[in-house]
């Protein structure tokens, strides 16, 4: 129970980066072409943007210089939300490297394993949507400004983008955090079902003690004063031996009784022997 409530808050608390890569379709019937991806981005996060390009090591790339990559967040009615751009080219090589390297790929060229080719990263950072939701992104090849409308635009064999948004702060420090707040959601989770177990089924759990009065009615019906009477026991002793015992309540220790019997004795001796004198007189 603990563990789906602490997946169902952090479903509501953790929002995911957004990360994605798609490919580029340039249309060249236009001076600038243009590639459309459709993506919803939310408001208010910053964005970078990642547009790779793979270019031949043709003569008319070589020659052509720069040119320009811009991206741009656009609206669902199409305006512009946010706008960067960046210059690129292709990496220079001179005439000897070029052959040298040409030299040492000859086979893996012949065998196509390998082209002559060189991928271009472009790296555009500090894209901010605005309050108004991305709902498209628009990729375009700009020429250099000495071009005439459709001149200047590279050669190009393939082309993608990735997408990499960076989180608002409290998103990203619950996002870099997820599975520390994860644990500790569950075990608060725990202790509050622990709790609430404990008080309610507090009779079951932890049994009351029996009370006092049920205690000392069993300790009255364990007195002696109701336990079943004894029927007296007659004694053969003298009728002054038993006047200790006539008195309810009196007690004889065993020095007091070991003297009170010899006492009896040496009466009992002396009146014998009167009636001894007096037979024979």
């Amino acid at each position: 129970m603990a563990i789906m409530v602490s997946s169902l808050v952090m479903k509501f608390l953790v929002e995911e980066p957004l990360q994605m890569r798609q490919e580029l379709n340039f249309d060249y019937t236009q001076s600038k072409p243009v590639a459309f991806v459709p993506r919803v981005i939310p408001p208010k996060h910053k964005v970078q943007a990642t547009v790779l390009m793979t270019l031949p090591e043709s003569e008319y790339n070589r020659n052509l210089g720069m040119f320009q990559v811009r991206v741009e967040f656009l609206s669902a009615d199409g305006s512009v939300l946010a706008s960067k751009s960046h210059p690129c080219m292709l990496k220079f090589k001179s005439e000897p490297i070029r052959i040298l390297l040409t030299m040492f790929k000859v086979v893996p060229l012949v065998a196509g394993y390998i082209s002559e080719s060189q991928t271009l990263r472009l790296r555009i950072r500090g894209l901010t949507g605005g309050h108004v939701p991305t709902s498209c992104l628009r990729v375009m090849i700009e020429q250099r400004a000495e071009f005439n409308p459709g001149g200047g635009i590279p050669e190009l064999y393939y082309a993608s983008l990735m997408l990499e948004s960076q989180l608002p702060f409290f998103r990203r420090i619950v996002w870099g955090w997820k599975r520390m707040i994860f644990v500790w959601i569950t075990l608060v989770s725990f202790m509050m079902e622990l709790l609430v177990a404990v008080i309610c089924c507090r009779p079951v759990i932890l049994p009351r003690p029996r009370s006092r009065d049920v205690s000392t009615r069993e300790v009255h019906s364990s007195s002696p004063n109701n336990l079943p009477k004894r029927s007296p026991v007659t004694s053969s002793a003298p009728p002054w031996l038993n006047r200790g015992r006539e008195r309810p309540g009196a007690l004889l220790l065993p020095g007091a009784v070991s003297t009170f019997c010899s006492r009896g004795r040496e009466r009992e001796t002396t009146a014998n022997r009167i009636a001894t004198i007096q037979m024979i007189e």
